[in-house]
């Protein structure tokens, strides 16, 4: 072959062609002799520990030991990986080498990738496992291994339904090949016979083709999860059925009804209260006045129809009676009039004792405002000593007009006359039996000096659109008291009153001055329901950045939730008072009351007992772990300036 023809063939090939006399001088190359000098002069070979340039192989007597090495090129712009082959040839009776630098950068550079997924696929922590497209396990990585508890030669050439507990698998095989890429939820049981949940995330793999290869399934253990949510629903569940049922009777209660109201399309409600019963309690005790009440919601659920009503008890000597489906008046009227005769005619029977009973009821038969209705008709009845009272648009109108008109005059003229007061009741330490705050309480002073309780104006004021100024003058009088003194204070808030921004934007001017010495909670009302739980917890944040802390209020009061206490940074509890004055003898309460304060003491959130009335009620408080206590046992409300006599 023609020399020249020979070069140009070696010209073409894309390794790096030389050829060495064996004394390091280049006798040949099919690159340029000044790139030669450059790679030659900057690419290494390690051995022994050593670095040895190219140039020293070239004059080493034996070359060819260094073969099938790796070279590092390496100058001040970029580094390349060169593999090295060398061979001899006899060329006029000479002994000449060949050495053919093949680049590998990119090879290498796949191999470096390949090593880092290979390190992070075994070593991280979430749990990773790989099947074909028939979805047979072909790998997992040590994380899988342990969640699972199979090795890959235990679920190799099974499929991942086998091992995996998964809804409609079937489907989600189907989502996952359409979609490429699917998040769900998934359990196993390992060998133990433990179960465990997961949240996985699946992806498809393509081949070069662009055909699904394998589908990766991204593992992470939500067992704990899982189970918390099931124990707060099973706690809420609990605490849902507590708060609807009357403990003594087992009847659904006030609250249970309200919720049932509101479903039924056409309602129709009677409430029926016993006569005097507070002289049975006097006459034959408290346990006989107990078991007149049981053995009258018994009565009384007897003689309803088996469907179609439903049966409460209200209160203490009260029960209601809802129609769950339409009926005509007369029917339902006709029901009601034959339970009261009766009960009348049917004395409860105890220990040989008859004990008569005469109901009084207030009927209503409208749709709008029934519970209100049927109240005011029974508050006629009682007050006029008829036997039954319908309610009527005439019923009390104008009384009631004229009491909420004159009430209305006196709070404008109360706030005008600077006669809205402020009364604190202490909230002690169970560990010290020390004061640790008080509680600010909204009174009303009459023009003769009589002191009005909330519930007598509180409501009338919102309807009169005079509450937020009743709630601005307890903000500002609680923190111009307490300015300088050493013990905290709390304000009871709304939700309403959060949503208020002239209340929040005054809360947020006290915190911000520099009189305020960090020492006020806010007590939110949980009664209320929390619905928006953006504002709401946008209010916390705002407090607690300031320096003030949180409570909730009247947990437990109806609409208590653990969701709430999840969702909202609070710092206290306070358990209603429905739970904690009879805690010392209601075994239920008690139940109640140690879940609510294990749940708080679990989130390092304190906890509060109000309504605390007595000394047993006080040591059995103290006993369950709750953190504070309040109540007329402890401490009344009381103006400011005797908070220290």
């Amino acid at each position: 072959m023609d020399n020249h023809i020979f070069e140009n063939i070696l010209l073409c090939i894309p390794d790096i062609l030389i050829v060495s006399d064996g004394r390091g001088e280049i006798i040949f190359s099919n690159e340029k002799p000044e790139k030669i000098s450059h790679i030659i002069k900057n690419s290494h070979i390690e051995t022994a520990g050593k670095k040895l340039s190219i140039s020293d192989i070239l004059k080493s007597k034996n070359p060819q030991q260094f073969s099938n090495k790796t070279a590092v090129f390496l100058d001040k712009t970029e580094k390349r990986y060169f593999h090295i082959v060398i061979s001899t040839i006899n060329l006029d009776g000479n002994t000449r080498f060949v050495i053919l630098l093949r680049d590998i950068t990119d090879l290498k550079q796949k191999e470096e990738n390949l090593n880092l997924y290979k390190t992070i696929f075994e070593n991280t922590l979430d749990a990773i496992g790989i099947v074909d497209d028939r979805g047979i396990y072909v790998a997992q990585n040590k994380s899988n291994e342990e969640l699972l508890g199979y090795k890959i030669e235990e679920i190799k050439d099974k499929h991942f339904s086998e091992i995996l507990k998964i809804k409609n698998p079937d489907e989600v095989w189907d989502q996952l090949k359409k979609k490429g890429r699917l998040r769900f939820l998934g359990s196993s049981v390992d060998k133990s016979g433990k179960e465990k949940f997961f949240d996985i995330v699946a992806i498809t793999v393509k081949d070069t083709s662009g055909r699904d290869k394998y589908y990766v399934g991204i593992k992470r253990d939500i067992t704990d999860l899982i189970k918390r949510e099931k124990e707060l629903e099973k706690l809420n569940r609990q605490l849902k059925k507590r708060l609807y049922t009357d403990p003594l009777t087992d009847l659904p209660n006030r609250i249970k009804l309200i919720e049932d109201i509101k479903s039924v399309a056409s309602p129709k409600l009677a409430i029926l209260n016993i006569d005097d019963f507070k002289e049975i309690n006097d006459f034959y005790g408290y346990q006989v006045g107990d078991f007149v009440l049981k053995k009258l919601g018994e009565t009384i659920k007897s003689l309803l129809p088996e469907k179609g009503f439903r049966l409460y008890r209200l209160s203490g000597d009260e029960f209601g009676i809802l129609s769950l489906r339409f009926i005509q008046s007369s029917e339902f009227e006709k029901i009601i009039n034959g339970i009261i005769y009766y009960i009348n005619e049917h004395p409860v029977i105890y220990k040989d004792n008859e004990i008569h009973i005469s109901l009084t009821a207030g009927i209503s038969l409208e749709n709008h405002n029934i519970l209100n209705k049927a109240d005011m008709a029974l508050k006629y009845a009682k007050e006029n000593k008829k036997p039954v009272v319908y309610y009527k648009a005439e019923l009390q109108i104008k009384e009631l007009y004229e009491t909420n008109i004159l009430m209305t005059r006196k709070i404008k003229d109360a706030l005008k006359n600077n006669r809205i007061t402020v009364y604190y009741q202490p909230i002690f330490s169970n560990k010290t039996g020390k004061i640790e705050r008080f509680e600010s309480l909204v009174r009303m002073v009459d023009v003769d000096g009589t002191i009005i309780l909330p519930s007598q104006f509180l409501e009338i004021s919102k309807k009169a659109r005079l509450y937020s100024e009743i709630a601005k003058k307890v903000i500002k009088t609680s923190f111009e008291n307490f300015k300088n003194a050493n013990v905290g204070f709390s304000i009871n808030l709304s939700v309403k009153d959060i949503q208020n921004r002239e209340i929040t934007e005054l809360i947020f001017e006290y915190l911000s001055s520099k009189d305020y010495n960090g020492n006020v909670v806010f007590e939110i009302l949980e009664s209320e329901g929390i619905e928006n739980y953006r504002e709401v917890s946008g209010f916390i944040k705002e407090v607690k950045n300031l320096g003030g802390k949180i409570s909730i209020d009247d947990f437990g009061s109806g609409y208590s939730n653990f969701e709430y206490i999840l969702k909202l940074d609070v710092d206290f509890i306070k358990i209603d008072s429905s739970l904690i004055k009879n805690i010392d003898s209601d075994i239920y309460s008690q139940i109640i009351v140690e879940t609510i304060v294990g749940f708080a003491q679990k989130l390092g959130i304190q906890t509060i007992a109000e309504f605390v009335h007595s000394e047993d009620v006080y040591e059995t408080v103290k006993n369950l772990g709750i953190d504070y206590s309040q109540g007329f046992f402890l401490g009344k409300p009381q103006p400011f300036e005797q908070l220290s006599e």
